[in-house]
């Protein structure tokens, strides 16, 4: 038995199969290979329990069980909870990103809300590609008033945590050369004029940002995602005022980083 799938555009599959019914080892070859291979996976029509959504990211990878975190994500309480999200990775500031996030849509407006992934693997213009070579940068996890803006448009901007990164990064799950510079974590390039680092960081940005770089995803109540946290970036609109959104969160990886829970 083999998945029936398609290809989304610009990257992704959608993947027809009701996912409550486990996986022939077959089948859980090649989610793992579309994975690897595509970065994201889309499955509509979805009623997963929090075990089953689970059960099906741990094919890709460890789950990560993080203290202070239900694994649930909703608008309701307002405040960072429901502002804009610019352009990032989860714990891309860190040695250790995770590899994979999943998120299920339990309780939304269907069509109101929407998460966007721009591929970390396009091929930059040779010029961006020539001066972001070699580079190290510092990445920050910036204070939650500010998630919605572009960090290096700050000289020296706050953050609750730091690290220094590549520009570039080798995704493990493929062997492919991705950016690893964004919007909200990459705060300079060292060893540059900072007017200089920002200046080639909007470059990068207006290549990795376009919209033919971009998925779109609008959610409906029973969508599932899973994505690969290093091939793609991910950001999302202010959802304060598109009802309810409830969705459940599965994350892939080994280490418990984030800045508001201790380390699991």
């Amino acid at each position: 038995m083999t998945l029936t799938w398609r290809k989304l555009e610009p990257f992704g599959v959608e993947i027809e199969r009701d996912l409550t019914q486990p996986l022939s080892p077959a089948e859980a070859e090649e989610l793992r290979v579309l994975f690897n291979q595509h970065g994201l996976l889309l499955s509509r029509g979805q009623m997963l329990t929090m075990d089953r959504q689970q059960e099906l990211c741990a094919l890709l990878g460890p789950i990560l069980l993080r203290a202070g975190e239900n694994g649930y994500m909703t608008n309701e309480g307002g405040g960072p909870s429901a502002s804009e999200l610019n352009w990032h990775s989860d714990a891309a500031y860190t040695e250790h990103p995770f590899d994979a996030l999943s998120l299920h849509a339990l309780d939304v407006v269907d069509g109101a809300s929407s998460t966007r992934f721009a591929s970390a693997e396009l091929s930059l213009p040779d010029s961006l590609q020539t001066a972001l070579s070699g580079r190290e940068q510092e990445m920050i996890a910036p204070h939650y008033a500010v998630l919605a803006e572009v960090t290096c448009d700050q000289r020296d901007p706050p953050a609750q945590k730091r690290g220094q990164m590549p520009a570039f990064y080798v995704n493990p799950h493929n062997g492919r050369t991705c950016v690893w510079v964004n919007a909200m974590q990459t705060a300079r390039l060292l060893d540059m004029e900072w007017e200089d680092s920002r200046d080639l960081l909007h470059e990068v940005y207006d290549a990795l940002y376009a919209p033919a770089n971009v998925y779109e995803h609008r959610w409906h109540n029973g969508d599932l995602i899973i994505w690969d946290n290093i091939a793609l970036q991910h950001m999302r609109g202010n959802i304060e005022g598109v009802g309810k959104r409830l969705l459940q969160r599965v994350i892939v990886g080994t280490e418990g980083v984030a800045p508001h829970v201790q380390a699991a």
